[in-house]
């Protein structure tokens, strides 16, 4: 009788326990995150001044994330209202951006799916990949002794991971602090190749012959760009995943990126 006993026991506890936990879950606050959009008629997404092809600062064709915003806000009835803050991409933790709830429902325009980034957002990946390109005109990078000029960027990406390899690979390091000394840096000949972000190359105007190429090391994984919306707005970010799926079935998240020509942007070798 006394094991039949014992038996019972751990069941028992781990039913309270269940039950102990949902009775605390009915205290939480309800989450009106989509009711509250509704209720407004508005959705409010945040993107920085530029960075195409995602976003272009051309009110004619303003990019890929606000079109694809667009989109959705228009399949969940609401208007779009598009907040330009130029604190977005000023540093690459998202938590330093300084955005609030009252500005941003969804943030894009250089927010990469990475653990950084999920560290303060949920988010929600796009199609669109974003990762380590070297630039150069042979297509590679120089041999051990060579020098690279490095501008690192805002997205997430992992520079101390970066950093490492390139001592390992004895190669010297020229930093630059923006997309217009990078370009000199290059065009100069003081380093025979580059290293940035995949979309910062494309607001660059390059030296004739300069092509990117993806650092191809299992070291430098791809990410998705994505938006990112605040944790807990889960009823939100149900409804604007429902839709992105809805938009990728019906081929227009295809024809979008065929219209900004992401996949051209950029060819791996």
């Amino acid at each position: 009788m006394k094991g039949a006993r014992n038996r019972w026991i751990q069941p028992a506890i781990n039913l309270a326990i269940a039950v102990a936990l949902l009775g605390a879950l009915s205290f939480l606050p309800p989450d009106t995150s989509l009711a509250d959009r509704q209720k407004s008629g508005v959705l409010k997404l945040c993107v920085p001044p530029s960075y195409p092809p995602l976003v272009t600062g051309d009110p004619q064709r303003p990019g890929f994330d606000i079109e694809l915003g667009a989109r959705v806000a228009e399949k969940l009835g609401l208007r779009l209202a598009i907040n330009t803050l130029s604190s977005i991409g000023t540093d690459f933790n998202p938590r330093n951006w300084s955005l609030t709830r009252g500005q941003c429902d969804i943030i894009a325009g250089g927010v990469a799916d990475t653990v950084q980034s999920r560290s303060f957002l949920q988010t929600i990946p796009t199609p669109i990949e974003t990762g380590w390109v070297g630039l150069s005109g042979t297509g590679q990078l120089p041999a051990a002794g060579g020098a690279v000029v490095v501008l690192p960027g805002t997205s997430g990406l992992d520079r101390l991971q970066l950093s490492g390899w390139l001592r390992q690979q004895a190669l010297q390091v020229i930093p630059a602090r923006s997309p217009q000394q990078f370009v000199e840096t290059l065009a100069s000949g003081r380093a025979q190749a580059g290293i940035t972000e995949r979309f910062l190359t494309a607001a660059m105007a390059l030296p004739d012959g300069i092509r990117p190429f993806w650092l191809e090391d299992a070291r430098f994984p791809r990410f998705h760009m994505a938006f990112g919306l605040w944790k807990g707005d889960q009823t939100l970010k149900r409804a604007v995943a429902e839709a992105l799926a809805a938009i990728a079935a019906s081929g227009d998240m295809a024809a979008l990126e065929a219209s900004y020509h992401i996949e051209s942007i950029e060819e791996a070798p």
